[in-house]
């Protein structure tokens, strides 16, 4: 479980242009799977909702963030999967 530290300017921005909420993004950090990166950094994602009665306040499925290694939030994305 990941506390939400500071949104870069770039990553609120994004948000704001993707639609994705504060309360998505700390649930997001919540209850996300996080791949460490070589420089210290995270990539912390969510490839379904999280398990609960009601997915009502949820984060949309397939978010991800990058969090860097003093855990700032550098930038929020929706995931893409490509198909073959």
């Amino acid at each position: 479980m990941m506390k939400l530290g500071k949104i870069s300017p770039l990553a609120f921005s994004r948000m704001k242009q993707r639609g994705i909420s504060i309360a998505a993004l700390n649930d997001l950090l919540a209850h996300g799977q996080v791949e460490k990166q070589l420089d210290g950094a995270q990539v912390v994602y969510l490839d379904s909702p999280s398990p609960g009665p009601s997915c009502a306040g949820r984060p949309q499925p397939r978010l991800y963030a990058v969090v860097d290694a003093s855990g700032d939030v550098l930038t929020v994305e929706r995931r893409v999967r490509l198909r073959n």
